[in-house]
């Protein structure tokens, strides 16, 4: 994440893609106590390629002792030291200047902001209740219990009287006009099962843009096989499109002896472990699809060697 430094003061900020320096608490995302300072004194924002600096004061802004022109847009660089009001108050550094992450800002007293990268999750790794992530388009999207939706700047996120609010990292114009259908655009993915004829072991690749990636085999593949299996069996007795695949909650514990918590999990590590071998510029393929009490397996192009008979399904 992008910061600045109060070198007087010791203040660090996560610089917003948008963010606004002055006085009035309101309108400012980071309040300065100089009397001299406007109520909206500049605004530091990222343009898609660089970070600028745009005055809008009364009694101007420095940036490493040249006064910027009120309205200009100033490029900013690394380490310089910016000025709001007066060369003799307080010092800001651009501690670097790296694009900008989505981010969590706590609204909740205690917390901290969470810098998002391809995938995270609320509470914890080892309570996984809700999962974000980066769907194919670049959007944010975030699952819960409640269902899937695609996050947008000014939105909150939580649970158990832990609030954030999302801040994407672009401009928020790009973000107005998004379609519900990007939920489920993604490339033409091929899923592979090899597994084993006591269904003890089982392996796992995919196919995507051309490449295969080999996520050899882990103990949560079989929670992946099993909603492969329904989706399979669903597509070959002629279950529309819309329905095809979608196992109980419940059904899917009794299935595995295993509670929603530990199913929860799992998906959350098969997620974490196709995070891990994709490029990183590729974003998360959707494998796992949530409605209300129901799971599953997001893609229809499945094979599926080896193993003994199907798993009874619901």
């Amino acid at each position: 994440m992008t910061k600045i430094i109060n070198t007087d003061t010791g203040e660090q900020v996560i610089l917003l893609i948008q963010h606004v320096f002055g006085r009035h608490p309101s309108t400012s995302h980071t309040i300065l106590i100089n009397p001299d300072a406007s109520r909206m004194h500049a605004t530091i924002f990222w343009d898609g390629e660089e970070w600028l600096l745009q005055d809008s004061s009364s009694n101007g802004t420095y940036i490493n002792g040249k006064a910027v022109v009120r309205g200009a847009k100033e490029r900013l660089h690394k380490g310089d030291k910016i000025h709001f009001a007066s060369l003799f108050g307080d010092t800001w550094k651009m501690c670097d200047v790296s694009p900008p992450k989505s981010l969590l800002v706590p609204v909740t007293a205690g917390l901290g902001t969470i810098e998002l990268d391809h995938l995270a999750v609320l509470p914890s790794e080892e309570s996984p209740e809700i999962t974000m992530y980066q769907s194919p388009n670049g959007h944010w999207v975030c699952e819960s219990q409640s269902g899937i939706s695609i996050l947008k700047t000014g939105d909150l996120v939580g649970c158990h009287d832990q609030t954030w609010r999302f801040i994407e990292a672009r401009a928020s114009e790009e973000t107005v006009f998004i379609e519900s259908s990007e939920l489920s655009t993604s490339p033409q993915i091929g899923i592979y099962f090899d597994v084993s004829q006591n269904e003890e072991h089982v392996s796992f690749k995919f196919k995507m843009d051309d490449h295969e990636y080999d996520l050899g085999q882990r103990n949560h593949h079989y929670l992946m096989l099993l909603l492969a299996r329904k989706r399979i069996h669903d597509m070959e007795t002629g279950v529309s499109e819309t329905e095809q695949g979608w196992i109980d909650k419940d059904e899917l514990s009794k299935m595995l002896g295993q509670n929603e918590s530990h199913i929860n999990i799992q998906v959350y590590r098969f997620k974490k472990q196709v995070v891990s071998i994709l490029p990183k510029s590729f974003n998360l393929p959707q494998a796992i699809e949530r409605r209300s009490r129901e799971i599953r397996f997001a893609y229809e192009d499945i094979k599926i060697t080896g193993g003994s008979q199907m798993t009874e399904l619901v």
